[in-house]
């Protein structure tokens, strides 16, 4: 469904003129887009709104009629805590485990736009730099009863992650009214990964077994965001 939407987006793209002096269609004038700011949704399956880019927020300035300025970030929180009871097929032990994890993350981009044309519809392309950082952590305690004695095992995970690079992207912008257009545009980008992790398990009942992992690791990447059809609200 959402691929269906966005093929409707382009068609509706493709039957507008590029120009169309006195044909009675909406074309921001001399200095009518200079100074004004929007917010941007992404449209998606059943013409739903939600978060462009696939952050919390996205505000764009004009700062000319063919420069724009976007700023979009946001921020994500997910905290895990629960208990489990364990049973052992091999009878005369029985368990529990107390599991708990956090994951937390942000992105932000800073972006410059460029405009080509004057008439409503008008194609646009940009670049700028992308910084993302996520910090997550997993814990289990696990406890059992072996012959009327206590034992147990802690095992924790701990990965920080900073990713850094440039984003670009191309795309077209329709122009329908003073206040709403819709656009379409296609992202890459090429980021580097810093990442830091520490696994670690204790075992009462066999110290041998203990261990400790530290990895780092250092790599470039390359990815798309896709394409991705958009709504600005201007004011």
């Amino acid at each position: 469904m959402k691929v269906l939407c966005v093929l409707m987006v382009v068609a509706v793209f493709l039957s507008v003129p590029a120009a169309a002096p006195g044909a009675g269609r909406y074309s921001p004038g001399t200095g009518g887009l200079a100074g004004m700011q929007a917010v941007q949704f992404s449209v998606g399956s059943h013409l739903s709104l939600s978060e462009f880019q696939g952050q919390m927020f996205s505000y764009q300035r004009f700062l000319t009629d063919n420069r724009a300025v976007r700023v979009a970030g946001g921020l994500f929180l997910d905290l895990n805590d629960g208990d489990m009871d364990v049973e052992y097929y091999s009878g005369g032990q029985t368990g529990s485990a107390e599991p708990s994890s956090w994951y937390h993350s942000g992105t932000l981009k800073v972006q410059m736009l460029f405009y080509q044309g004057d008439g409503p519809l008008r194609f646009f392309w940009g670049a700028g730099p992308k910084v993302t950082y996520s910090d997550s952590h997993s814990e289990s305690v696990h406890y059992s009863v072996y012959d009327d004695e206590l034992f147990f095992s802690y095992y924790t995970h701990d990965t920080d992650r900073w990713e850094l690079g440039l984003q670009g992207f191309a795309g077209v912008e329709w122009f329908m009214n003073e206040m709403f257009s819709l656009h379409g545009e296609y992202a890459v980008a090429g980021m580097y990964k810093f990442e830091d992790s520490i696994e670690q398990r204790i075992y009462e009942r066999d110290a041998g077994m203990n261990r400790r992992i530290d990895t780092t690791t250092r790599s470039p990447e390359f990815d798309s965001d896709g394409v991705r059809v958009g709504l600005s609200a201007r004011f």
